[in-house]
């Protein structure tokens, strides 16, 4: 997995910078910059300078009087030549660096200057006091770039300064502790932040300057960003992610480079990396390393027309997932390439106005046929790539090919059993998808606040976590555990229908108002019992190999394959659903306190197949109190029922779980089966 993050940004840099002309071999390319012109990828090593349009440069001169001096001059960034010596003021002549903290000296000759109003221009005199100090530290260190900031301590030592309007300031004799303080000051108003460098003696920006190059990539970047002072580089070792060996490696390479998968929860969480590698003893090369940093912070940066589209991420089961392609061994580049490119391409082109579509994503990355697989890793995308909750890996692009295949389908099936109005809107949308982000409101508890901690838990996300991975590698559900959450989500439902007034309403009504349609729990029930066909025609549940069939020619359609009814007491317990419905729709109708009345009856969905001859006896005799039976409806329903009951007896044996899922399906059926002159 780590070694496909390195493997695409790789492909990404080789896009960036050969123009349209890739390499025979990409990894050596790769070297062979990092050894020839490092400055070139320093861009993409260091801090974004964003939307920064100018430079002030201060380079050594001779005024009026033939005196050493300094001149301030302004141009403009560009995005032209970025050889050594070329007349362009470029990005990658500008490497800047953040300091480690914000009274922190900088980090070296180039610095972002900022401007307020009530405060002036930035950085303050105090930190650039404490620069100053700095770059004659590294002086004393007598490293191979000590005599670059030697040259540049010498410019910034002279005391006159010649500004862009002509004019000249001795920055001593006017109070300013140094060049630099001076040089801030006099840029003067600025609508944005500006750069601030320094040319060497030579006449070459800090990118432009080898000595200063190597101490970024030496001391800055790879000393600073990969190790610590508890894990310190070591020399003369082996890389875990590219073998290179007698090199030096660094321990805290992912964690500098923005991946911090140390949080792994169990053993051999991640392939390659178990829990005792995962920090100290998962020691990477410089060279590992600042791919991996790449990959974080250029190959997974948002864009889009809003600058808000995460590529390759998605919300896989409804959560946050990273999505990394794996590569076969032996796939040249452009093949590699093309995946980027196509993922790139689709978030540029995103509408603005729509919600994304993150299942697209997943549709183009099917097609790559016999190159690569597929890792999701639940985890937080930010600054770091942390928080590592689960990892499905191996996903093969023909199975989510054959699940596309499945998807359409279901997206077209009409039967009186799933849904009249399907809920295909933000978090609570039910559209089969490749990347089932069904099962987050398929176990979403309602309740708003108080199901907030229910909604969270570690435990549920592990279960939506497994159905996935059952569903991408065609692999049983385990029926406890998905049906104890199951029943658990029609439980808070059932407790949301006590406690708010005319909460039976939704038990019998799929939710439809002016604002659109939204989910109840009858709605709930028929798109769970749509998801549950899902699972069976994908091959993660069993399906029913016999269908019950009723004698009452109206009731027929409502079974079949559809409706796993497949024994005459789960027909017993759905036809008894139906009928219990009915109660609630009367007693409401009359201004019972449902809550108080009918609702209780099924002990919050605890009733087991034993007891519903005894609710039989209970629901006809309120419906015989208020002459709900003279209807011809009810008298066929009650009649079919009554020929299942003396066949069954007192010897119903479903479960819990069968026997309160039925008597809920049935129950959302009752405004189709039964309707009232009046629906609401």
């Amino acid at each position: 997995m780590i070694g496909a993050m390195r493997t695409l940004a790789l492909d990404y840099l080789e896009q960036e910078l050969t123009s349209g002309n890739p390499p025979a071999d990409t990894e050596s390319w790769y070297q062979e910059l990092r050894q020839n012109t490092p400055g070139t990828m320093f861009p993409y090593l260091v801090e974004d300078s964003g939307r920064i349009e100018k430079v002030y440069i201060l380079e050594g001169c001779s005024d009026k009087e033939g005196k050493p001096a300094v001149r301030l001059s302004v141009q403009d960034i560009t995005t032209g030549d970025d050889r050594v010596g070329a007349g362009g003021c470029t990005q990658s002549k500008l490497p800047f660096m953040k300091p480690s903290g914000s009274q922190s000296p900088q980090i070296g000759p180039v610095i972002k200057r900022n401007y307020d109003r009530s405060k002036g221009g930035g950085p303050s005199e105090k930190i650039l006091e404490s620069t100053m100090k700095y770059f004659n530290q590294i002086v004393e260190t007598n490293k191979s770039w000590s005599t670059y900031f030697k040259d540049i301590i010498v410019i910034l030592n002279r005391p006159t300064v010649l500004l862009p309007d002509g004019t000249s300031i001795d920055w001593q004799e006017n109070g300013y502790a140094n060049m630099l303080s001076c040089a801030v000051d006099k840029v003067g108003p600025q609508s944005g932040t500006v750069f601030l460098t320094v040319r060497d003696s030579n006449s070459l920006l800090p990118g432009e300057n080898m000595m200063y190059l190597d101490y970024l990539l030496t001391d800055k970047l790879a000393g600073e960003r990969y190790e610590t002072k508890a894990a310190p580089a070591a020399e003369k070792e082996s890389c875990h992610l590219c073998n290179t060996h007698n090199t030096t490696v660094y321990p805290n390479a992912l964690k500098g480079a923005g991946i911090n998968l140390c949080n792994a929860d169990r053993a051999g969480a991640f392939p390659g990396i178990d829990t005792l590698q995962a920090w100290k003893r998962y020691a990477l090369c410089s060279s590992c390393a600042d791919l991996l940093y790449v990959y974080k912070f250029h190959v997974m940066k948002k864009r889009g027309p809003k600058k808000d589209r995460q590529p390759f991420s998605a919300r896989i089961a409804g959560d946050n997932a990273l999505i990394v392609p794996v590569f076969l061994p032996g796939i040249p580049s452009n093949a590699r390439s093309e995946a980027l490119y196509e993922t790139y391409n689709y978030i540029a082109n995103m509408a603005t106005d729509v919600e994304s579509d993150e299942e697209n994503l997943l549709d183009i990355l099917k097609e790559n046929k016999a190159i690569m697989n597929l890792v999701f890793i639940w985890a937080d995308i930010g600054q770091n790539i942390e928080n590592v909750t689960g990892m499905i890996t191996n996903v093969l692009p023909s199975r989510l090919r054959e699940l596309s295949k499945f998807n359409e389908e279901a997206n077209n099936w009409l039967h009186p059993l799933f849904p009249k109005v399907p809920l295909r809107q933000g978090q609570i949308n039910f559209k089969p998808d490749l990347c089932l982000k069904a099962l987050r409101p398929l176990f979403q508890r309602p309740g708003g606040k108080k199901a907030e901690e229910a909604n969270k838990s570690k435990r549920l996300f592990q279960l939506k976590r497994l159905i996935a991975e059952c569903v991408y590698h065609q692999n049983e559900i385990p029926g406890e555990r998905f049906w104890e959450e199951i029943m658990t989500t029609a439980r808070w439902y059932w407790l949301a229908a006590i406690e708010n007034k005319d909460g039976y309403r939704g038990l019998l009504n799929e939710g439809f108002g002016k604002n659109g349609p939204y989910l109840t729990a009858a709605g709930w029930s028929r798109h769970l019992n749509m998801w549950l066909h899902y699972l069976k025609r994908v091959g993660v549940i069993e399906m029913e190999n016999s269908f019950f069939e009723p004698e009452l020619d109206k009731l027929k359609p409502y079974f079949g394959p559809e409706s796993g009814i497949d024994t005459p007491e789960k027909a017993f317990s759905f036809l008894l659903g139906v009928l219990y419905g009915k109660l609630l729709q009367v007693q409401g109708a009359r201004g019972v306190s449902v809550s108080a009345n009918a609702l209780t009856w099924l002990k919050r969905l605890t009733l087991k197949g034993k007891d519903l001859p005894e609710l039989y006896i209970k629901i006809r005799e309120k419906l015989l109190a208020y002459e709900t039976e003279k209807s011809p409806d009810v008298k066929a329903l009650i009649s079919e029922i009554g020929r299942l009951g003396v066949n069954l007896g007192d010897n119903i044996k479903l479960n819990e779980t069968q026997t309160n899922y039925y008597l809920l399906l049935g129950q959302s059926m009752t405004v189709d089966i039964l309707p009232s002159k009046v629906q609401n």
